[in-house]
Parts: structure tokens; C-alpha cells; sequence
């Protein structure tokens, strides 16, 4: 395993004051990412009211081409592709036979025979199923850099980076235009609930890149995001991450180790219905990997447990605390290791991804916990651990997302 930057990080680590980083494996490499760059808060509150900027290049990008490459992905993603336009997005997910969740992504068509794929590293899962297929696979995220801008100021600094109005941009569309004196891929996609755009930028231009959209957005209040602003960003949109929300099933789960303190990995994978994103299954495609079942587990009713919102009781935290003579503390973020959650003397299930939202106004965390507990507004408890102890704190039940975002991003 290797410590690797991005193409991007000579500027990243030139913006990074606070001196903490946090690890984004992807098995092979290892990439450091600022938690905060100097005011965490202000980046919440810049995501919400201007806009950020983010680099998300260690994402696995693969490129697929070849005669047979719409025949190929239609074998193994759970929507149908044959409805998709050129230069369009799909949120996907990759199952296994058993119906469980591999990967989550997005899949991007950008032309009639190349698609791209963002997620986790699936180098093998895909070679395993491209036996009898005229395709092509290529790992190209060395190749290119990511950038994500996000908030309601992003159409206005696009336009002043690249002298082009783009707010007309549909969601999940793309197209290419110059920036900087490149060629540069936009998508009208995010991962923070928010308006905003993702860049698709080759290596050699990153930089030039970087320095136009930063001089286009700093008057306008942008900031680059850290890892833990981003967290509050997905968990108030109900957004799931792949290890930190669910173990990943597949040949190619060794590359994330996850937690050792974890649940038994059988007891962390997921299928799509419990993650809330079974309504993109369609069963009606023809046969995909997976298919016979997740049919089965719907016929049968659904499954046992599904992601609810938790809005967690940080007085209840810090009182628990006080009476231990241990200083109040609310964590601003909390992924490792998942805490148990009980509904009487029952375990229910577990809660990993925690934030404090500013605005909801309280801690809240992605849970995955049994049906019968999983009405919003049912009380439940959870199994808070400090300094090697564990106590109870008091959590609501809440539906996703804790955020409504409709408004703010243009269909």
C-alpha cells in the first residue's frame, strides 16, 4: 500500500491550515484528505449559503468501450441502460447474486460505446464478468482529476471560470467545455444535496483548473471542503457511503478493510432495499446479476431492516459525561466503531455515520435498524462509547433527509 496525492494537492495541502487529515483508502493507495482546511464551520455554512470546492479525485474512475459494452453494463447494473441518453448520469448499484450491495456510483454514458463509472475499486468483479463480451476496461483514475462544486453560487462562478452559462444544465446531465484552456467534462451532479457541478479534468490541466474556478469563486464566498464538512453535506441529503454505511459484498471487498470492531461482515452487507434505493431495481430490464434475489426479497415483503435518520440527543451525551466527571463533549463527527441501537431490552441495529448539523440544529447519523422500529418518531437508544465505557443516549427516529434539497436542484 502507498501514500499517493491527486492532481490536485499541491493546492489542496497549500490550503490545508488545521494539520489534520483523514485516510481515503482504496486498497492499493492510500490518499490523505484534509478533515477541515482552516474553519470547518465556515465550510458547512459556505456549502449551504455560497459554495465549495472539492476534490474528489480519489474516487475509481473506469472507462468502458467496445462493441458489446451497453450488453455488458446491462448484465450488471440494476437499471436499464438502454433508456439512457448520451451524456447522461445514472445514480447505480452493483449486487451480487445474493442481492447484496458491492458498489454504489454513478454511470455515465458519453457516447454510444464509452461509458465511465465512478465508485470503490472493482477491478476484479468487472474482469469476472467481462468473459464472453467484446469490452474494454480501463482503470483511468490516475489519469484524471475530480472536482466537485457545490452551492448556490456555483452557476455564477462556472460562468466567470469559463465565460459560459451553464445553469441550464439539467441534473445529471453532461457536456464539454473549455476551462482554463482545456477540455473539460461538467456534470450538473454532487454529493452534498446541493446545487452544483462536478469536473472531469485530465491530470496536466488540474492545476490551471483549480486556479480558475478558485479566483472565479473566492470573491463569492467559496471554500474548499474537508472530509468532515462533507460528511454533514451527505448525512442531512440521507447520502450513503460505501464501508462507512454498509460492508461491501464482492471479490474486490479485501480493498477496504473497514472497521475491525465491527459487526460480522455478513451482518453489515446490505441490499438496495435496505439502504432506501431499491426503487431504482428494475426488474422489468431482464435478467441482471442479482435479480432473482432481490425479487425474491421483495415478494417476500421486504427485508428485516432498513436506513432511517437518527436525530440524536447531544444533551443526553454531555450529561452522561458530566455525571462521569469526564468534560462535556459532542463530537463534530463520528464514523468508527458503529454503535448498537435498542428499542427496550432489544438490539435493533447499528448507527455509524454521525455529524452535528447546524442546521438541523442537533447531532444526527444514517442508522440501519429493524421495521418495526423504523416509523419516524419512535423513540430508540443508543449505545454511546467513552474512554472504554458505554451508556445509553436517548435518539428519535427520522426520515430521510434530514435536509430537504428539491428546491435547490433543478430537474
Amino acid at each position: 500500500m502507498r501514500i499517493s496525492g491527486t492532481p490536485f494537492t499541491p493546492r489542496v495541502a497549500a490550503l490545508a491550515k488545521s494539520g489534520t487529515w483523514s485516510e481515503w483508502s482504496t486498497g492499493e493507495v492510500v490518499y490523505l484528505r484534509p478533515e477541515t482546511f482552516w474553519d470547518h464551520g465556515g465550510e458547512v455554512a459556505a456549502m449551504r449559503a455560497a459554495a465549495i470546492l472539492e476534490d474528489k479525485s480519489p474516487l475509481e474512475m473506469y472507462f468502458f468501450s467496445g462493441p458489446d459494452v451497453a450488453e455488458y453494463l446491462q448484465r450488471l447494473v440494476i437499471r436499464d441502460i438502454s433508456k439512457m441518453e448520451l451524456r447522461h448520469a445514472y445514480y447505480n448499484v452493483f449486487c451480487d447474486d445474493r442481492g447484496k450491495l458491492i458498489s454504489d456510483g454513478l454511470l455515465f454514458r458519453m457516447s454510444e460505446q464509452q461509458f465511465c463509472y465512478t465508485a470503490s475499486p472493482l477491478d476484479v468483479w468487472y474482469a469476472q464478468n467481462a468473459e464472453g463480451f467484446d469490452v474494454t476496461v480501463e482503470n483511468v483514475t490516475e489519469e484524471w482529476g475530480i472536482l466537485h462544486i457545490q452551492g448556490p453560487a456555483s452557476d455564477d462562478i462556472l460562468a466567470r471560470a469559463a465565460g459560459q452559462d451553464l445553469s441550464g444544465l439539467r441534473f445529471s446531465r453532461g457536456t464539454e467545455i473549455r476551462l482554463a484552456s482545456a477540455d473539460v467534462w461538467v456534470w450538473r451532479q454532487g454529493f452534498t444535496g446541493e446545487r452544483g457541478f462536478e469536473f472531469w479534468i485530465r491530470a496536466e490541466d488540474a492545476l490551471d483548473v483549480w486556479d480558475a474556478l478558485y479566483a472565479a469563486g473566492e470573491p463569492l464566498g467559496m471554500m474548499p471542503l474537508g472530509d468532515m464538512a462533507e460528511d454533514v453535506g451527505r448525512i442531512e441529503a440521507g447520502l450513503i457511503l460505501p464501508v462507512i454505511d454498509y460492508t461491501r459484498a464482492g471479490p474486490d471487498n479485501s480493498t477496504h478493510s473497514g472497521d475491525p470492531t465491527a459487526p460480522q461482515h455478513v451482518q453489515w452487507e446490505a441490499t438496495p432495499e435496505e439502504m432506501n434505493i431499491g426503487r431504482f431495481v428494475d426488474f422489468g430490464k431482464g435478467d441482471f446479476v442479482g435479480r432473482d434475489a432481490l425479487l425474491a426479497e421483495r415478494q417476500s415483503g421486504g427485508p428485516a431492516r432498513r436506513l432511517v435518520g437518527l436525530r440524536i440527543d447531544g444533551r443526553d451525551i454531555a450529561a452522561q459525561q458530566l455525571e462521569r466527571g469526564v468534560p462535556p463533549r459532542v463530537p463534530q463527527r463520528w464514523r468508527f466503531p458503529f454503535l448498537p441501537v435498542r428499542s427496550g431490552d432489544g438490539h435493533i441495529g447499528y448507527v455509524n455515520s454521525i455529524a452535528w448539523s447546524p442546521r438541523v440544529g442537533g447531532l444526527i447519523g444514517l442508522a440501519r435498524i429493524g421495521i418495526d422500529s423504523a416509523e419516524p418518531g419512535t423513540n430508540v437508544l443508543v449505545d454511546w462509547s467513552l474512554a472504554g465505557s458505554t451508556y445509553e443516549v436517548g435518539a428519535v427516529v427520522s426520515e430521510l433527509p434530514f435536509v430537504d434539497m428539491k428546491r435547490r436542484n433543478k430537474r
